[in-house]
């Protein structure tokens, strides 16, 4: 059975919808015995009359400590994909001449981009599995970008095998995301193959909870089960220990 230490994918209160701080998760991290969590809360569109609610808190995580209760604590987020361009929310809103997804970024240690759909979120063809494609390319393309976040059921057909090769030539990775399973089998089926086909490929995963509460911090089973199942290799899990996080990270 693997051992993940890290879960690179929690979210706290400041998402809105998730119900626990980051002191909450940490200590429950602490109990999993893990060595790090990266708080990945929610970076959403926002009106340029927003920026001191919903922005400042993203531009200020430079205040946490960087260990609670002995986990390491990375500053991070999960950047909405604006469009088909790659544009991540918030690149065109400005605030005192700078654009707010700049700023954001500025101290950030781990960027997931994802698409979220439902109101406000990204309504293009979903279909439209060339256009998809070249949408995750060009967010690959963002120095500022670590992992694509969960494509097992981002609702938006895209060829596979290209997107993970390139982000296999760039040294990033694709998330398989415990949440995801929850989604039912074809969800389930988009994941395993995606991991096939990074285990093909050479190409790194993350294991990540998604959690939305504390107690959900660093469990996995679902995912863990179908790595064991299909054989993945450990080695291309860059998140199994802090160690090896910070080495993919230093890509």
């Amino acid at each position: 059975m693997y051992q993940i230490k890290t879960d690179c994918h929690v979210h706290t209160i400041l998402s809105g919808h998730a119900y626990s701080t980051i002191e909450e998760c940490a200590v429950y991290a602490a109990e999993q015995q893990l060595e790090c969590i990266a708080v990945t809360d929610h970076f959403c569109p926002i009106r340029a009359e927003e920026f001191g609610d919903k922005a400042v808190p993203f531009i200020n995580l430079k205040v946490l400590p960087s260990h609670i209760r002995g986990v390491r604590i990375l500053r991070g987020m999960e950047a909405d994909i604006l469009d088909l361009q790659g544009h991540l929310a918030n690149y065109n809103v400005m605030h005192e001449g700078k654009s707010v997804l700049e700023e954001a970024l500025k101290d950030m240690e781990l960027v997931i981009a994802s698409v979220h759909r439902g109101p406000g979120k990204m309504e293009t063809d979903r279909e439209d599995s060339a256009a998809n494609t070249q949408m995750y390319m060009k967010v690959l393309g963002n120095s500022k970008v670590n992992v694509l976040g969960h494509v097992g059921r981002s609702g938006y057909r895209f060829e596979m095998l290209p997107v993970i090769r390139e982000a296999g030539r760039l040294g990033k990775a694709l998330e398989i995301n415990e949440a995801s399973f929850r989604f039912g089998e074809p969800i389930t089926a988009v994941c395993r193959k995606a991991a096939q086909l990074c285990a093909q490929e050479g190409t790194s995963i993350m294991v990540n909870s998604d959690a939305h509460s504390a107690h959900a911090v660093g469990r996995y089973p679902e995912t863990l089960q179908m790595l064991e199942e299909i054989h993945f290799p450990e080695t291309l899990i860059a998140n199994r220990d802090l160690e090896t996080l910070e080495k993919f990270l230093e890509k």
